[in-house]
């Protein structure tokens, strides 16, 4: 391991690790250390767990490589009773050196690779807020925190407190609500002014609030975004840090991640989109994986479709055969629509461990009917039936995730 003088680093910037990692200690999460580097010749501070991840920047630094330190060696140097002033950091021969006006601590650390952290992009359906941290701070805690009378009760036995706050953001307005009726005290809003841009609105999981209890500065001026549609992210920002927590509720989004990750294990060839749509290729087969989140039901369900013929016409042996298979009991379903016949199998988030077997009966059943009912495609259609005029689907294409 090469040498490195990390620099001096100040109480404040200390403070700010402290915060973060005692946060974590509390909850009882697992972090198996701080990450020093160099960055635009800026020091940070990276943490990461499996739903959190945080970047602290600190003052100027130039130095090489990236380093994994113990807890131990930053949190001493920042523990607020304990706190040391400003503390020099060193690295050599494998261990770290944390030495201050009260005295040294020197601890075993590791070179790692220079993290590669990557900032969300903007993009249209994405909502930003940019307050100050006073501000953000009084709003999220005034919608979502629990009420003063919280446990200020002689009987507790079937209170419930909520599972999710709501945040939205519109029309230069940053509103929290949360609803406590359930625990027999009453809804709470809160909303503030707040520089805007986009809108949307998320259900958010009450563990958001430690992190913003410990790490937003109220002296600060924060930008808090999110896209409700596709991602589980939160992102926080400041001059001094960079936050993504994976702390919003969407099942959809949720079971888009899981989809991926049985692809993966299965190796599966596939391409897609953050939250978007899935296309995967089997023994030739194009088959699109999309996402729903059902009016009224809590539970995801992914439909896996493909184009059996293109080009069809609607005759009428090509709709007794589609009836035909639908009657038949097959999981899967046909259905003609806009010159095509397309086969699909619907999938609930709880049967998702039999989604390897759904693609490859999917597929298997695709091209066996498509030597079924390509002749019958090709005969003349019915005679147009007459009817009200009305708005015209547009045609069930492949995902554009798949790059031909």
């Amino acid at each position: 391991m090469t040498s490195a003088n990390i620099g001096l680093v100040d109480s404040t910037e200390l403070r700010h690790i402290f915060e973060s990692l005692m946060m974590f200690r509390s909850e009882g999460i697992n972090v198996p250390g701080v990450t020093v580097f160099c960055r635009d010749g800026r020091r940070r501070w990276l943490v990461t767990t499996k739903e959190f991840t945080i970047e602290v920047t600190g003052d100027s630094a130039d130095f090489t490589g990236a380093y994994k330190l113990p807890l131990t060696v930053v949190a001493n140097a920042g523990r607020p009773r304990a706190a040391a002033g400003v503390v020099a950091f060193s690295v050599a021969d494998g261990m770290v050196t944390a030495a201050s006006s009260l005295g040294t601590q020197t601890l075993p650390c590791s070179s790692v690779p220079m993290p590669q952290l990557q900032r969300t992009p903007a993009s249209r359906g994405r909502a930003t807020a940019q307050l100050g941290g006073k501000e953000l701070l009084y709003t999220i805690f005034s919608g979502a925190n629990p009420p003063f009378e919280t446990h200020m009760t002689d009987e507790d036995d079937d209170r419930k407190a909520p599972d999710h706050f709501l945040l939205r953001i519109e029309d230069g307005q940053l509103h929290v609500s949360s609803d406590w009726t359930g625990a027999r005290l009453y809804l709470m809003r809160a909303h503030t002014s707040a520089t805007t841009t986009g809108s949307g609105h998320i259900k958010v999981d009450p563990d958001m609030l430690n992190i913003m209890y410990n790490c937003v500065d109220e002296d600060g001026t924060w930008t808090l975004s999110f896209d409700g549609k596709d991602s589980l992210d939160i992102v926080l920002e400041s001059d001094t840090h960079y936050i993504v927590a994976r702390m919003v509720i969407a099942p959809a989004a949720k079971l888009h991640e899981r989809v991926v990750k049985i692809l993966e294990r299965e190796q599966f060839e596939f391409h897609t989109t953050s939250g978007g749509p899935i296309g995967v290729r089997h023994d030739g087969v194009v088959i699109s994986l999309d996402f729903f989140q059902r009016d009224g039901d809590d539970s995801p369900l992914v439909r896996l479709s493909t184009v059996v013929t293109r080009d069809a016409n609607e005759s009428a042996d090509l709709l007794r055969e589609i009836n035909a298979h639908n009657q038949s009991g097959s999981v899967t379903r046909l259905w003609f629509d806009n010159g095509a016949v397309h086969l699909a199998i619907d999938l609930l988030a709880d049967n998702l461990a039999g989604l390897a077997q759904r693609l490859r009966l999917l597929s298997n059943e695709a091209g066996r009917l498509r030597g079924v009912l390509e002749p019958f495609a090709a005969e003349a259609s019915l005679p147009p039936k007459r009817r009200t005029r009305r708005r015209p689907l547009a045609p069930k294409v492949q995902p554009e995730v798949w790059d031909e």
